[in-house]
């Protein structure tokens, strides 16, 4: 008797959580169908709009059933459209009655309405003030949605950006969590605040980059960074920092990438598409700055991409000499002097090689002096 009650309770248990697990997944499908898909700007911004439209007309307490009406064969999102719906609050209501009762005066008459006294609005009757809320219905509702979802798709893909450089910082930093703890908050904290970063990837994202030669890697998340977000197809990094590089070497695990200690002075030795020179140059005496140009310039297919102290920005120049003297002088920096030139000296040199060159600052956020050199080759002939 003991084990057929012991059973029962079994069963009647079994009974319960099956019951549980199908209401459970009965709830996620619905949500799952008022969500109508993934949010898009696009879909953010057209749900807006209609729970607008429907928000700001005077049909209280129809709204929730007009936007799931309109929603759902549209496969909006009806919680997002709800939500935007509810501009007509308590407190907000009577604004939006009034504004379509001037609007639909406008259209209606010519002239608003001076509703200066009670009187003047019992005059006025029930029976025009219903009109001229249909009607300033019809133009304000339209104007409201047009607004609303023009103002949510921008935010939208704005967020959406952000949201995909935030996505490739942490896969990058994730991959220097192996070594040191500093190396990985040294590598987020670049990342994040060095835009020169966001720089080259937008550079990358708009073009693509190839098989790209990363010139003084350094810790090599750059390169990474330009992997992890599909803008380089390879990537070859070289500096002197045998430390550096063999903490490059095992973040970049599984990547088609390759670290090596090097010479700058006689790197890179193979062709690629994109060549990267960031915060190198004025390490070298101004020959050897021009013979690394040129190497780079013989074997660069595509583009050039320097980030290097300007001296002729004021100010930012005077800070950004003073923090490149300390940080060499401190061996954080390991280059063996400091040669900073004019950046158009840079320029001559590639343009000498039949290269275009664009100059844009790239010390947004910072008290430098750094700029973004970007040199192309046009296309020869025999590629087109």
């Amino acid at each position: 008797m003991a084990d057929e009650a012991y059973e029962g309770r079994k069963a009647r248990v079994n009974t319960a959580e099956v019951r549980t697990a199908s209401w459970k997944e009965t709830f996620r499908a619905a949500w799952k169908r008022l969500r109508g898909g993934e949010l898009t700007p696009a879909r953010a911004a057209a749900s807006v709009a209609v729970g607008l439209a429907i928000g700001v007309t005077p049909l209280y307490g129809a709204h929730f059933f007009l936007v799931v009406g309109v929603c759902m064969p549209l496969r909006l999102d009806v919680p997002v459209a709800y939500l935007a719906a509810n501009i007509s609050l308590p407190f907000i209501a009577p604004f939006l009655t009034f504004a379509e009762i001037e609007i639909g005066a406008r259209v209606l008459d010519g002239a608003f309405l001076p509703l200066t006294s009670r009187e003047a609005m019992l005059a006025h009757g029930t029976k025009r003030f219903l009109k001229e809320i249909a009607v300033g219905t019809l133009f304000f509702a339209p104007a409201m949605a047009a607004l609303g979802g023009a103002l949510t798709y921008a935010i939208a893909s704005a967020r959406r950006q952000r949201s995909a450089f935030d996505e490739v910082v942490d896969r990058v930093a994730e991959r220097y969590a192996r070594g040191r703890r500093f190396t990985r908050g040294y590598v987020t904290s670049k990342m994040t605040h060095d835009p020169v970063v966001r720089a080259v990837l937008d550079q990358a994202n708009a073009g693509g980059f190839g098989d790209v030669a990363d010139v003084g890697c350094g810790r090599g998340q750059l390169g990474i960074a330009l992997l992890e977000s599909k803008a380089a197809s390879s990537v070859a990094g070289v500096d002197w920092d045998s430390a550096k590089i063999a903490e490059a070497t095992k973040a970049s695990e599984g990547l088609s990438a390759t670290f090596a200690v090097g010479d700058l002075r006689e790197a890179p030795r193979e062709p690629c598409d994109t060549a990267l020179l960031i915060d190198v140059l004025h390490y070298f005496t101004e020959d050897e700055q021009d013979a690394i140009l040129a190497r780079v310039a013989g074997l660069a297919r595509s583009r050039i991409v320097i980030r290097d102290l300007d001296p002729d920005r004021g100010w930012r120049s005077q800070v950004t000499r003073l923090q490149e003297s300390i940080t060499t002088g401190l061996r954080i920096n390991r280059g063996a002097r400091l040669c900073i030139r004019p950046i158009a000296a840079a320029m001559r040199v590639l343009e000498a090689h039949g290269f275009h060159t664009e100059v844009t600052p790239c010390w947004q956020g910072t008290p430098f002096a750094n700029v973004l050199l970007v040199a192309t080759k046009a296309p020869s002939p025999r590629s087109r």
